[in-house]
């Protein structure tokens, strides 16, 4: 008769839980190099030259695309800082660059072999500004241009973070005609919060939601290679005329049906006067006359019929306290709002204009006629007198 089982378990029972615990190993094992359950760590750009027997000539973009595509590449900075050097083939190509078959190496002139010599910029900031002075090469005229901006001056002045070439264009992917919602977002990476009062204004709205809308841009008031400080008495005494180029353009304008004549009646009138007499002469002092800005807003102008806009009727009392402290709702209800008076608009102001302009004529001329008259009777008398005297 068998020996029944003795509490302990079976005397395989080492066996079978030494089998089951290698086969549980192997089977981790297995998962764990599995890309499924574990992705790969980013790979060094540049290896290091333990290895290597000698350096390999670049000698085509293909050669640098075999590497520079593969994905998460990166490279690690002196302070710490990581580089990210994967390039996207496809948009490469349909860049400009690309397009025009430019060469890896007319940019990246001090890399010729492989692998590569340590890199001397220290930061992202310093890459990004080492690239940019390649830049130069080919586009000259740009780059002298860009020299005059205030990105340039504050450079000189001791500013790292001021915008460079690579900053606004990036040299891989850049496109030769951007689309135009992408310009105030690429101006936005360093004034995001301008671009953000911008994407609500009345010019910045239709420019995120049509590509052909014809609302101005930042390089169509700011300029793009020679973007001025926008803080100097110079650009503020001007910027009545810049606000002009579009809005007292008819043909631009006959779409919104807006008023043209916003710069003749500017200047026509108290504010707009003083404004050109204080620039002749005063031009390197800032302004202390009412611009357009002042009034309308600069990045956050919002459309004439908006109740946040800051010229509607509810709010115009508002925007003259600003310079007009006591004044009442009597004094901005006497605005004209840029328009010259007619039947259509300040139909009263016409008209006592239309009177005083026919009543004033009739009056001088009728009364040069009575004084042309009363001295022509009195050079009759006098003749006449005189003859009476000789007469006698």
């Amino acid at each position: 008769m068998r020996e029944p089982l003795k509490r302990g378990g079976h005397p395989l029972g080492p066996g079978i839980l030494a089998a089951g615990g290698l086969l549980a190993v192997l089977l981790w094992s297995m998962s764990a190099q599995s890309p499924a359950q574990a992705a790969a760590p980013p790979q060094a750009a540049t290896p290091t030259e333990e290895g290597i027997a000698e350096e390999v000539p670049i000698e085509s973009n293909q050669a640098c695309l075999e590497c520079h595509t593969q994905p998460d590449q990166t490279m690690m900075l002196a302070n710490g800082e990581t580089l990210y050097v994967t390039l996207d083939a496809a948009q490469f190509a349909s860049s400009v660059h690309g397009a025009e078959a430019v060469v890896c190496r007319d940019c990246h002139t001090d890399i010729t072999a492989y692998p590569h010599r340590p890199l001397e910029a220290q930061s992202l900031r310093q890459v990004t500004a080492a690239n940019s002075q390649i830049c130069q090469e080919c586009h000259e005229g740009e780059a002298a241009r860009q020299m005059d901006s205030i990105h340039a001056e504050l450079r000189a002045e001791g500013n790292e973070d001021a915008a460079v070439c690579a900053d606004c264009h990036n040299p891989h992917y850049q496109v030769k005609v951007e689309p135009r919602a992408r310009i105030p977002v690429t101006c936005g990476r360093c004034h995001s919060g301008i671009e953000q009062e911008y994407r609500l204004s009345a010019h910045g709205a239709p420019v995120y939601t049509d590509e052909h809308a014809d609302s101005p841009l930042c390089i169509d008031c700011h300029g793009v290679h020679t973007i001025q400080d926008p803080t100097t008495a110079q650009f503020l005494a001007r910027s009545p005329q810049l606000c002009a180029r579009c809005h007292a353009d008819p043909e631009r304008m006959a779409p919104y049906s807006l008023n043209t004549d916003v710069l003749t009646t500017y200047v026509a009138d108290f504010h707009g006067t003083t404004t050109t007499l204080f620039a002749r002469q005063t031009p390197d002092q800032l302004p202390n006359t009412p611009l357009c800005i002042d009034c309308h807003g600069i990045h956050n102008i919002q459309p004439v019929d908006s109740a946040e806009s800051a010229v509607i009727k509810e709010n115009l009392l508002a925007t003259c306290q600003k310079c007009h402290p006591n004044a009442s709702q009597n004094f901005s209800g006497a605005w004209l709002s840029h328009y010259t008076p007619s039947p259509e608009h300040n139909p009263l102001v016409y008209y006592v204009g239309l009177f005083y302009r026919m009543f004033v004529p009739v009056t001088v001329a009728g009364m040069s006629v009575y004084v042309a008259s009363d001295i022509g009777r009195q050079l009759i008398r006098r003749r006449q007198a005189a003859r009476r005297k000789g007469g006698k």
